[in-house]
């Protein structure tokens, strides 16, 4: 405990001089709630702000507890106070609903619903120090589309811990007037970090930023085949991201565009663009154009045919969704902790 209050403190100062957002009741949960107690992975990538793996599956689906620079900011823009009802849709290792539970004090109440029966039963494993002494109840979800069983009801708060390219219709039923979530909403590579709030005229949303979630259920995490669904989404999101950057003009926007069309025309039950050998950990899409050039596959004849320009543009995709994010809150060079070698894919992204 000694070493966790130590760690704490030095990465919520860095977190505080980077100008993430962070109040009082934020740091005084990130101080009490042990994140050890959530995980049995090394605790390190944590206190570098990076995500901490909580949970893998037989089938190399990941699950992580976000970065502290994410939790904290989503936190703060959550404007918790005790004794709110606070529903979080994805668990993230049983931490963040530690926190909430908190900062809502004992006479709040926390719910958090997840459609993963191994995530579940994690989180309830692990929470159970905190039910001691707050309310904090786990769900288990059947799908996202289907309202999770006993629910309370008016929710104050919602908090969205993975991607959805829009909130469910059982969840926004459920936020008092005046109550609001927080979700990334978006597609698979990109999203955008909302705050929709429930006034009398309806929903106001406010834009908090471009973030880069994974998906809510850790199954939707699990390796699958370089499919023509996938690298559609894949060259539709980049086209997105590239065009609010002003990285692509318009006629590369509009191949793309073109592209990613084409690619969803395809009939679904066009077997898998088969992976070349060298790929080894990278992502399936992170391979080099060329390992198409010899593939005869319905989609490689797609890509092949538009590789006097896509060529040219491949990595830049790549660059674009498959980000390696800053890190505010990991120590400097100069400190005096142990430095740790390289850094790995991120789960959360901050402009």
């Amino acid at each position: 405990m000694v070493e966790h209050a130590r760690h704490t403190r030095r990465l919520i100062e860095r977190l505080q001089k980077a100008g993430v957002p962070m109040n009082s009741s934020i740091s005084a949960a990130m101080r009490s709630v042990d994140v050890g107690e959530y995980t049995d992975y090394e605790l390190e990538p944590f206190w570098h702000d990076r995500p901490l793996v909580f949970l893998e599956t037989s089938k190399g689906g990941v699950k992580t507890i976000s970065a502290p620079h994410m939790i904290a900011k989503m936190l703060y823009h959550l404007e918790l106070s005790p004794g709110q009802e606070v529903l979080i849709l994805g668990a993230k290792g049983g931490y963040i609903a530690a926190l909430i539970a908190h900062i809502v004090g004992p006479e709040g109440g926390v719910v958090v619903v997840d459609p993963s029966r191994e995530v579940v039963d994690h989180v309830r494993e692990r929470i159970s120090t905190v039910t001691e002494t707050h309310t904090v109840r786990v769900r288990k979800m059947r799908q996202l589309s289907h309202c999770p069983p006993q629910l309370p009801e008016p929710l104050d708060r919602v908090l969205v811990t993975g991607s959805l390219e829009s909130l469910p219709n059982w969840l926004e039923s459920r936020i008092v007037d005046g109550g609001f979530t927080i979700a990334p909403i978006g597609g698979r590579f990109s999203q955008h970090l909302l705050k929709r709030e429930r006034i009398p005229e309806g929903w106001l949303d406010t834009d908090l930023g471009g973030v880069l979630f994974g998906p809510v259920d850790i199954a939707d995490t699990e390796p699958e085949p370089l499919s023509a669904k996938t690298l559609a989404e894949l060259l539709r999101e980049g086209a997105i991201l590239g065009d609010e950057i002003g990285m692509f003009n318009d006629e590369i926007l509009q191949r793309l565009n073109h592209l990613s069309a084409s690619l969803e025309a395809l009939p679904d039950n066009i077997e898998p663009l088969p992976e070349p050998p060298n790929l080894e950990d990278e992502p399936p899409w992170a391979m080099d154009s060329d390992a198409w050039i010899d593939e005869v596959h319905p989609v490689a004849d797609l890509l092949n045919a538009e590789m006097d320009w896509l060529g040219d543009v491949w990595q830049l995709l790549i660059t674009l969704v498959d980000v390696r994010l800053m890190q505010p809150g990991r120590p400097d060079a100069e400190d005096d902790e142990e430095p740790i070698g390289g850094f790995g894919r991120h789960s959360d992204l901050v402009p």
